[in-house]
């Protein structure tokens, strides 16, 4: 009751102003004890008890006075050390309304002040964190990007672009799965020539190299068509199409891109992964679109080179394939036959009485009788086969993987062909028929030179025996 009575000023100055009239008073009481005559109380000595509980009274006031200006001090020194040695989230509790009090609540807003700073810069530093990991991003992407367009411009091979681009796919570091699949020429379906990551020879001891899309069919063969970006990731909704790729290339989220060059689809670029919760970024998205758009000018490339080989390599009378170009591909057939073990054949073709057919029909009429085989050829083999004129009044077929018997059967066949389209002639001289010699690898020879050397033996050796033949040495 003393000290809230004394203590009823809400201020330091009105407290402190206490203390020193206690210590004023008690100074008076002393001094007027050791100097008496201010009162009888002080002459007489029988009062001294009094004196002493009154000096006693004043003292013990003033010290609870300083102590409840000095604890308060100390608590805030106390939690301001708190404060200081990081614990933000503390608060200084003070119920005194007074300097020491409001000395508390300011040390609070600094305090909460520095924890909103805090949040601000932690704040700004995951946004800086995001923003260097994007720029990142897109100097892996640049960097990428850069390698692949070096290859093509360096005209470097179809498969060494596809190989680095769809490796490029695992960049980003998300990823653990990459694929490509490739447009067959000789038909309309797709297959996997390129798989990359963790399952990769799994996939391959499988045979997913012969594994068959078919435009239109499944969801790869509807992305083909559709020629749009599909995304599998935690927003997709489910369906038995997604769940069959799902389990079918083991991954969980994927994204399929097209690979799309003059309204032509050569392909899917598609890359995955099996993380929970997953959704893409737009620089995987973007990295994927960019990828596939280089292969598919790679592809669209090679498809032009090719096609100017094919014009450089082709007889500009009857279109089929030219000398040099039918001996270099019979050498590397043969190669891969003996590589393989497997056959490859070469049937030279003669026709008969062509240099006095010339000479009694001309040249223009002799042309034509070469144009016309020449279409018979092409229309009679395979995509893996090769139908050349390989001299004047010589041609070749260069069939791999096709033994003697079943390449002797083929040679009848277009024998029949050739002698059935000139037997409308009027004049026996213009009915033109062709002589056949069928030599295979490595029976008749080791190389293209000695399958050609056999087959021109067999038929200078059956030209005095009659014409219009299949022959071959047993």
């Amino acid at each position: 009751m003393i000290s809230r009575s004394l203590l009823s000023s809400r201020r330091l100055r009105g407290e402190l102003t206490i203390v020193l009239g206690l210590i004023t008073m008690a100074v008076l009481v002393f001094l007027a004890y050791l100097f008496p005559g201010a009162s009888s109380w002080f002459e007489s000595k029988n009062f001294l008890s009094i004196i002493v509980a009154i000096l006693l009274f004043l003292v013990i006031v003033g010290f609870i006075i300083i102590t409840h200006i000095v604890n308060p001090i100390i608590t805030i020194s106390k939690e301001a050390q708190i404060i200081a040695d990081g614990n933000l989230s503390y608060a200084i509790e003070m119920s005194q309304e007074n300097e020491i009090g409001d000395l508390g609540a300011a040390l609070n807003r600094m305090t909460q002040k520095m924890r909103g700073n805090i949040e601000e810069l932690r704040k700004f530093s995951k946004e800086t964190e995001l923003v260097n990991i994007e720029i990142n991003k897109r100097v892996l992407i640049l960097s990428s990007l850069l390698q692949i367009s070096s290859l093509i411009a360096q005209n470097a091979d179809l498969k060494e672009v596809i190989e680095v681009g769809v490796g490029k796919c695992l960049a980003l570091g998300n990823m653990t799965f990459a694929g490509l699949i490739l447009k067959e020429q000789s038909s309309s379906e797709y297959y996997f020539p390129y798989i990359v990551g963790d399952a990769a020879e799994k996939f391959f001891d499988q045979g997913i190299k012969n594994y068959k899309i078919r435009l239109g069919e499944g969801l790869l063969g509807k992305t083909i068509l559709r020629r749009n970006i599909v995304i599998l990731d935690r927003d997709t909704v489910a369906s038995p199409e997604i769940q069959e790729l799902k389990n079918f290339l083991l991954i969980s989220n994927a994204v399929i891109v097209p690979i799309v060059s003059k309204g032509n689809v050569y392909g899917l670029l598609i890359a995955g992964n099996n993380l929970p919760d997953f959704i893409s970024t737009s620089a995987e998205k973007e990295l994927l679109q960019l990828i596939a758009k280089q292969i598919a000018i790679a592809k669209s490339n090679e498809i032009l080179k090719n096609e100017i080989e094919k014009l450089n390599a082709l007889d500009p009378l009857t279109g089929l394939y030219n000398s040099a170009f039918a001996r270099n591909y019979l050498n590397d057939e043969i190669k891969k036959a003996m590589m393989f073990h497997v056959p490859c054949a070469l049937v030279l073709i003669a026709i008969d009485d062509f240099e006095q057919y010339y000479q009694e029909f001309g040249r223009i009429a002799a042309e034509n009788v070469l144009t016309k085989i020449g279409t018979i050829l092409k229309s009679s083999v395979r995509g893996i086969d090769k139908a050349a004129r390989l001299g004047d009044h010589e041609f070749g077929l260069i069939i791999p993987k096709r033994n003697k018997r079943q390449c002797i059967d083929i040679a009848e066949e277009i024998r029949k062909k050739i002698e059935g389209a000139f037997t409308g002639e009027s004049d026996p001289q213009r009915r033109i028929t062709c002589t056949f010699a069928v030599t295979e690898n490595p029976l008749d020879g080791m190389n293209t030179e000695e399958l050609i050397s056999k087959a021109e033996g067999i038929l200078l050796e059956i030209k005095p025996q009659g014409r219009n033949k299949v022959c071959y040495k047993a």
